[in-house]
């Protein structure tokens, strides 16, 4: 089962840290402004990793965007900062290794909202969780994954140096996750954009809050 989950978390993370590797599609027009610079870039690095310590320091509980504390992860977790970063990424040259570290770092951090609103049944991180639906239609929007030539076979996705030999199912079911991955991705931000639609539909939210949420979908649409 560990085994299996680790597969699931590494197919993933292909869909946007291995996009770099395989050449640059063409982009859409920007939906916001683009205001990209070195500057930026090192301002979103250093909170991020600021963020990442923080993770660290506090296990129990994510910290809030707008509190004192909080302070690293609102820049990290803002879906504007993230939409110009990752688009200056994108269509920059030999920044393989920069995107790697932001989109390795964010990943579990992007997770680890989602399941705190989940867990506060929608109460708590609102206004967290809606800036993860951005960050994460940012990034489908700035890398576009040609995930059928870039992603590894099923053998490769098999941690090496186990200490067992991998029996056929695990092989079959590995095999079956690629290709969900190849397939799926494109479809990825379409159901995105339609979850993230029905909730700002929806009472769920605090009215500023819907607010922020139809105006990152409308960015996308």
């Amino acid at each position: 089962m560990k085994m299996l989950l680790r597969l699931r978390f590494v197919l993933a993370l292909c869909a946007f840290v291995m996009t770099t590797a395989c050449g640059r599609a063409t982009l859409p027009v920007l939906p916001y402004p683009a205001a990209q610079s070195s500057s930026l870039l090192n301002q979103y690095l250093f909170a991020l990793r600021a963020a990442e310590k923080r993770q660290v320091a506090y296990p129990d509980e994510p910290l809030w965007l707008r509190d004192e504390g909080g302070r690293s992860v609102d820049t990290v977790l803002n879906a504007d900062n993230a939409a110009m970063v990752f688009y200056g990424l994108s269509r920059g040259v030999d920044n393989e290794k920069i995107t790697n570290e932001i989109l390795n770092a964010l990943a579990p951090m992007l997770q680890r909202y989602e399941v705190a609103y989940e867990k506060s049944q929608g109460k708590w991180y609102q206004d967290e969780y809606v800036e993860t639906i951005g960050v994460q239609l940012a990034m489908l929007s700035a890398f576009q994954p040609k995930l059928p030539t870039i992603l590894p076979g099923a053998e490769k996705m098999i941690p090496t140096g186990l200490s067992k030999p991998i029996s056929p199912a695990v092989l079959d079911n590995a095999r079956q996750l690629v290709e969900f991955y190849k397939t799926s991705q494109s479809e990825a931000k379409t159901n995105l954009l339609a979850r993230s639609s029905e909730l700002a539909n929806s009472e769920r939210l605090r009215a500023p809050v819907r607010e922020r949420l139809r105006v990152l979908l409308d960015r996308y649409r």
